[in-house]
């Protein structure tokens, strides 16, 4: 924005006359200093809000750079992010990792009883768990058994003991998990949902049509 002191009013007129001879340092006449420094001169005047909107639209252009920078599940997938290597797929190299998730089911568990820990099983992330599965309408998954590497939205990735890297989809499945002397029954196909969203739904019982 910028102002003229040719349009001012007389009011404004008056006030710019007073500030001047107020600012000025003692040994110069004011009225020569306003009428060569100040009168019919062109003024930038400060614009806090324009200010401010450039300063939001750089933040948003910083956000929207940070964001793109981001992959996305297609760039994830076409770069084998969630891949096991091959030298990786070791059974020993999960056990530490079977062990800690041991040690987070004992903090679940604590003191309730094996009916009470259902729901919060149902809830819990499965990664390091030892899983078995007990039924099948695929014959061949049947005593199927190792660590979850990694479990998906409708498959667990399984390590066995003989070093094979499985899949095994959730659908048509049950697995079974044992844990402090008790055997945990799961569903695969009431079981279809990844870690993240299970962990915030509410489970409702409800009967399960044998395979």
């Amino acid at each position: 924005a910028t102002a003229s002191t040719s349009s001012l009013t007389g009011d404004t007129q008056s006030f710019v006359n007073k500030y001047v001879e107020d600012a000025v340092v003692e040994g110069f006449e004011a009225d020569k200093v306003y009428s060569t420094k100040v009168k019919n001169k062109v003024f930038m005047l400060d614009n806090p809000a324009k200010d401010q909107t450039e300063a939001k639209e750089k933040q948003k252009s910083r956000r929207r750079a940070n964001k793109s920078k981001a992959l996305t599940a297609k760039e994830k997938r076409a770069l084998n992010v969630y891949d096991i290597p091959i030298e990786s797929r070791k059974y020993e190299l999960f056990l530490p990792l079977h062990e800690l998730w041991k040690g987070y089911m004992e903090e679940l568990f604590r003191s309730t009883n094996p009916v009470a820990f259902t729901q919060k099983l149902l809830k819990a992330d499965f990664h390091g768990a030892l899983i078995t599965v007990s039924r099948s309408k695929c014959p061949t998954y049947v005593g199927t058994s190792g660590i979850v590497a990694q479990e998906t939205e409708n498959v667990f990735k399984i390590i066995t003991p003989s070093n094979a890297l499985l899949v095994i989809p959730k659908v048509n499945n049950v697995f079974t998990l044992h844990i402090r002397g008790s055997v945990f029954t799961v569903h695969g196909n009431q079981f279809r949902y990844r870690a993240a969203q299970r962990s915030a739904k509410k489970f409702k019982s409800k009967p399960t049509i044998d395979l």
